[in-house]
């Protein structure tokens, strides 16, 4: 059919919003994305992808992570066909999932088996003995087995939001820094009042602002069931670890390993469920982190400095489904949340959904799956 150009708001400026805000310029749509930044878990996080061996039962959730990293070889192709060096934002570098008993070994060779079909970015499957871990990571030390997945992936969160806001006004699109409300006018139609109190409508509306999707819907009328979740990360460098290609780690227990090239090591996430919004970073909690990581680091039990520390906010739904689709009685907006800590590998997948649904009318997502009414409802 005919392409219709239309106006489209994008609100959130994270791993959703740019994504969705690139593929509406690259179809030719007016865009403007209202970024306000605070404690956004995009630029905060530094991920891994490679959902396939995950334990989670829920198909719905599985049918977007795994989508999510299929969608990524694509965006990474469609970033360099438009000049951005995607090397420091995702890599290719395999993962190590380090597992307790040879039976989780076997249990991953078969999930590989029966999951490649339609996932084939999981790519090489290899189990590896403590010492070949150790070998591929020599940093780590471990008494246990391994499974190398040759398709995971490194993410850096911040480089990924930091080249894309670069890019879309190059694309055309308006960037605007800061907080933008929406206000209701009349039955359907809903006005975007943006950080200079300029009111404007639009043809087409995506909230992606995480866990601040309440506040946002609030005035309109909405009670949201969204809650934030905090999250903690810390870094440390050496020189010489520098031009290293080691692969992230995913480890029993709660938190993952992620070695850059410019001789960084990520060690995150907390999770905190009781904090709000609060953006205060706590020494307690890295201390805790740092404690549970010396048992592959052991480097990590002597008191090393912090590179960095990023803190930020996810959003997450009571039952930790994720939140997706037109919002109630408004068929022209949308919203995206809930995605916890899974929405580095879910987001882009996700805003290029909604791109599709604006272009095309449709989108690759069953709604009956993703019952958005369940979460927002009118008060």
């Amino acid at each position: 059919g005919t392409k219709m150009k239309k106006n489209l708001a994008i609100i959130g400026g994270g791993i959703v919003g740019v994504t969705a805000a690139y593929y509406a310029l690259k179809e030719g749509h007016d865009v403007t994305l209202y970024e306000d930044g605070t404690g956004q878990a995009t630029k905060a996080a530094a991920g891994i992808i490679c959902p396939w061996f995950t334990l989670r039962r829920n198909k719905p959730w599985y049918y977007l992570v795994s989508q999510g990293a299929e969608f990524y070889r694509r965006f990474m192709e469609d970033l360099a066909e438009d000049g951005l060096d995607t090397k420091p934002i995702f890599q290719e570098v395999g993962a190590l999932l380090v597992r307790k008993n040879e039976s989780s070994l076997t249990r991953d060779q078969e999930r590989a088996q029966e999951r490649r079909p339609a996932s084939p970015s999981i790519g090489n499957l290899t189990s590896l003995s403590a010492q070949e871990a150790m070998d591929k990571f020599p940093l780590l030390e471990t008494p246990y087995p391994a499974s190398f997945v040759s398709g995971g992936a490194r993410l850096d969160g911040a480089a990924l939001i930091r080249q894309l806001h670069d890019l879309i006004p190059k694309l055309g699109g308006k960037l605007i820094h800061g907080q933008a409300k929406l206000r209701a006018d009349g039955d359907q139609q809903v006005i975007v009042i943006g950080p200079d109190k300029e009111s404007k409508s639009y043809d087409a509306i995506l909230l992606a602002c995480g866990a601040w999707l309440p506040h946002i819907l609030e005035p309109l009328g909405y009670a949201v069931a969204i809650s934030p979740q905090k999250g903690q990360l810390f870094s440390i460098y050496q020189p010489d670890w520098a031009g290293n290609t080691w692969p992230v780690v995913m480890p029993p227990g709660k938190f993952d390993i992620i070695p850059f090239q410019n001789g960084e090591l990520v060690i995150g996430a907390t999770h905190e469920n009781d904090r709000g919004y609060d953006l205060a970073v706590e020494d307690q909690r890295l201390a805790e982190l740092q404690e549970r990581a010396s048992s592959l680091l052991p480097f990590l039990s002597n008191q090393v400095p912090y590179h960095q520390v990023k803190v930020g906010i996810r959003a997450y739904t009571p039952d930790y489904a994720v939140l997706v689709g037109p919002v109630p009685e408004l068929e022209s907006v949308w919203a995206v949340s809930g995605l916890g800590s899974s929405g580095l590998t879910s987001g882009p997948f996700l805003g290029y959904q909604w791109v599709k649904h604006v272009s095309k009318g449709h989108c690759d997502l069953d709604q009956s799956l993703y019952p958005i009414e369940s979460y927002i409802k009118k008060v």
